[in-house]
């Protein structure tokens, strides 16, 4: 199966660290690159969003990490060839075999509706449900800098954590951090970064409710994600005050929107923005 990885960057030193250690590995693999530039006017391939997108160019939004859907609208549109799509932050660096790691997760099929209490199945397992769901989502995890929010980097720093490895159960949600992840192309047409930063008024949850939203369509289709097989190393820290600003009000929304509570404006948005970036997607970016 063909690969690609989209990468957003809006650090010309750290895109320059990150090709550095990784171009090799994604040149042995065959694996397509594609970098997003983000900026006033983000690029990809040296194409706009208004370029590849026409009149869906506004699903966009550019200066944070969401810009990356840029990216793979590009493979939706000129890509279709590929079945497998990476996308990493550029400030993080293999750990391992991160690469095969998430290969491996995505050839699987997984049980969703039971939950092991060992890493073999024992007595009682039901022999029916072993194999139940596909996986499309490898969830990786990281080291070093560990995603805290910043209420809670505030008040503890970056303590050591360690993570959980396994299949996330149907009708059960998680936190999806977008710096290390792998998927198959059928999740792209429900897997859309949710609009962040000024235009809004909220930042720092476009990968959180993205996951949000594509584990309810894989719950739907009974496809299953995995968590914690491929790891990365996370070096930079962020400004935990300015986290915390652009944090505030996602803070509280993020508290009821798993539970379908919807009520602010800014879902509205964000819902018919998903639908369309659906349409585009399954659309073969027409």
């Amino acid at each position: 199966m063909k690969s690609a990885v989209v990468v957003p960057s809006i650090r010309p030193k750290s895109l320059k660290r990150f090709l550095d250690v990784w171009g090799m590995g994604f040149l042995k693999r065959e694996i397509e690159l594609v970098i997003v530039q983000d900026g006033k006017v983000p690029k990809t391939m040296g194409l706009t969003a208004k370029q590849i997108m026409g009149k869906d160019a506004d699903l966009i939004y550019n200066f944070n990490d969401g810009v990356r859907n840029l990216g793979f609208a590009y493979i939706a549109k000129f890509l279709p060839e590929v079945e497998t799509i990476f996308t990493f932050d550029d400030d993080v660096l293999p750990l391992g075999e991160t690469i095969e790691n998430h290969y491996k997760v995505l050839e699987q099929r997984v049980p969703i509706s039971w939950m092991p209490t060992a890493t073999r199945y024992t007595r009682g397992f039901p022999y029916g449900i072993r194999q139940e769901a596909e996986v499309v989502l490898s969830h990786g995890v990281w080291e070093g800098i560990y995603d805290y929010d910043a209420p809670t980097q505030l008040v503890l720093g970056n303590p050591k954590t360690e993570f959980y490895q396994g299949v996330i159960p149907k009708g059960v949600y998680f936190p999806m951090c977008g710096m290390n992840l792998a998927f198959k192309r059928k999740l792209l047409p429900y897997l859309y970064w949710a609009p962040m930063g000024p235009k809004v008024g909220i930042d720092r949850f476009a990968d959180i409710w993205a996951g949000i939203c594509a584990k309810r369509e894989m719950d739907k289709r009974k496809w299953a994600v995995m968590t914690g097989y491929a790891k990365v190393k996370h070096e930079k820290i962020s400004n935990v005050l300015v986290n915390l600003v652009k944090e505030s009000r996602g803070i509280f929304l993020n508290e009821s929107f798993w539970l379908g509570i919807e009520e602010d404006p800014y879902f509205k948005l964000y819902e018919e923005k998903r639908k369309r970036w659906e349409e585009f997607v399954e659309g073969g970016g027409k």
